[in-house]
């Protein structure tokens, strides 16, 4: 999680600045006006999103190896292999949980990524981005949007882990 956190935050900064300033701005426009306010603009809210990234994946696979080890314990068969309704339900609630967890983390990173790279004010900053939600709506603002972004998360999480298992399995993977 954390060194996707590397690759995501400049994409996710992009794609917020894309998602404000509407039709008329590509992205190339974005990158560039990020670049001339110094590379490290593309890398605002890389703490936040290392926070996010992180107990994202600790808590998703995390969770789903030790929610997996336990169904197969329970197993009459001796098999290592779940179910694949059983890897899609252990993955969509582990995806739930995870993101959950670490959507405040998405929050603040938003809020960091939203400024305008070349006069980011206090918003920019970790702590002014926390503290903007918290003015603005208490610990509820940290969980605007969750249920949208957790059924996305399901899908996702369900989806990969499926995948991921079937593979393992056509391949005689352990």
């Amino acid at each position: 999680g954390l060194v996707t956190s590397v690759c995501s935050t400049p994409t996710d900064f992009v794609k917020i600045q894309a998602q404000l300033r509407g039709g008329g701005v590509t992205n190339r426009a974005i990158l560039g006006e990020a670049l001339r306010a110094g590379p490290s603009a593309l890398f605002t809210g890389q703490i936040a999103n290392m926070g996010r990234e992180g107990i994202f994946t600790a808590v998703y696979l995390g969770l789903y190896d030790a929610i997996k080890r336990q169904l197969l314990s329970f197993s009459a068969s001796g098999s290592d292999r779940l179910p694949l309704h059983l890897v899609a339900a252990a993955s969509a609630t582990t995806g739930a949980l995870a993101w959950v967890t670490s959507y405040p983390f998405d929050v603040i990173k938003s809020v960091q990524q939203a400024q305008n790279p070349a006069a980011a004010g206090r918003k920019g900053s970790l702590v002014g981005a926390f503290e903007s939600v918290w003015r603005s709506a208490g610990w509820r603002g940290f969980y605007r949007g969750v249920s949208a972004s957790t059924f996305r998360a399901v899908l996702v999480t369900s989806s990969r882990l499926i995948a991921y298992e079937q593979v393992k399995h056509t391949f005689g993977w352990k």
